[in-house]
């Protein structure tokens, strides 16, 4: 018969590494949506630059 306090120790570190393992999945995926806004950023001041500069050299 196994002991209930093993038991419940045991599953304790099985969820525990099961949130670790969702945690890294969820900071990953953070990460990528972070780099892809500052990426869109970027391009939305490019793009406004370009039409300021296009605005200039009509005048």
């Amino acid at each position: 018969m196994d002991d209930p306090l093993l038991a419940r120790a045991q599953l304790a570190i099985e969820e525990s590494q099961a949130l670790r393992t969702t945690r890294r999945a969820l900071q990953a995926q953070q990460l990528h949506c972070r780099e892809a806004l500052r990426l869109s950023v970027m391009e939305s001041a490019m793009y406004l630059t370009e039409c300021k500069a296009f605005r200039e050299d009509r005048e």
